[in-house]
């Protein structure tokens, strides 16, 4: 089958509005907070020209997640609040925001199902991350929740594909996703996903996570632990419900990956349990109005 090549995928990208457009647009703010130079007034300045992000960042610093007494009305407050990472947790579902389908586009995916999941994933990478490797927490909530970026554009590209690949869910074939891919499709959700990284000059790490989320141990060494905290991340979502129609069972843990970072089947059973409330909290406060 012939591969998709990556010229493509930016196509269909841009085409989604997923790449952005100047230096004030989401991807670019979020390029810019995982900038370690950059200073607090420079990215109040760029969310200020983005109307949509400047009221979800007021929105979510308002919200009862995060519990404030009175209402923050200036975006420099409610960076002080909120901090970098959640801002850049918010910039990251806006851009997720992009790829999901309106009400009057057909879908032969449930993406609010997609959503979901993703928002788990995101949970639970940083659950894991803040007990094996506290450094990552805040790029593990990041790469999470935009791993499966990349299913819109490969619906773009590929719809006869994506197709076969429900078609082999529905007569029950339980192999992996990327799997079903190689057989199946033109190109993988994991390959459009690091095209997306790439074209917003966003960290290595961050790339080679979302690459291999569903191999993580195939990453380079000083990459590979952001992909596993990712890859098992995506498991406990799957394990804690939050499944959807390309991935609809919960795939056997993948020891390798646990043995890397230290867990253990009981920490994943742990974060399985909390993880709906949780999961439940942050579509709260992330979910566009």
């Amino acid at each position: 089958m012939p591969r998709i090549e990556r010229a493509e995928i930016l196509k269909a990208a841009a085409s989604l509005g997923v790449l952005g457009h100047g230096a004030d647009s989401a991807p670019q703010i979020m390029a810019a907070l995982c900038d370690p130079q950059v200073l607090a007034g420079e990215v109040s300045k760029l969310i200020a020209g983005q109307p949509a992000l400047y009221a979800r960042v007021l929105r979510v610093a308002n919200s009862p997640y995060h519990g404030q007494g009175r209402s923050i009305t200036s975006v420099d407050r409610a960076i002080a609040i909120l901090g970098f990472d959640a801002v850049r947790g918010i910039a990251a579902a806006a851009c997720l925001d992009k790829t999901m389908p309106r009400k009057n586009q057909p879908s032969c995916i449930d993406m609010e199902a997609v959503l979901r999941h993703s928002i788990a994933t995101g949970a639970a990478a940083q659950a894991l991350a803040r007990t094996f490797r506290p450094a990552l927490a805040a790029e593990a909530f990041i790469a999470g929740l935009l791993a499966n970026l990349g299913i819109m554009v490969q619906m773009t590209l590929d719809a006869p594909g994506v197709t076969k690949i429900l078609a082999a869910r529905s007569a029950n074939d339980r192999r992996d996703v990327r799997d079903l891919e190689i057989e199946h499709a033109g190109v993988g959700h994991e390959a459009c996903v690091a095209v997306i990284f790439e074209a917003w000059h966003l960290p290595v790490s961050l790339i080679a996570a979302v690459a291999h989320h569903h191999d993580p141990m195939t990453a380079n060494r000083p990459d590979r632990d952001l992909a596993v905290l990712i890859s098992l991340g995506a498991g406990i979502a799957l394990a804690s419900g939050s499944t959807y129609s390309l991935e609809p069972h919960t795939p056997p843990p993948d020891t390798g990956a646990m043995c890397w970072i230290g867990a253990e089947a009981s920490h994943l059973a742990a974060i399985a349990a909390e993880l709906p409330m949780q999961a439940t909290e942050f579509h709260r406060a992330l979910r566009a109005a």
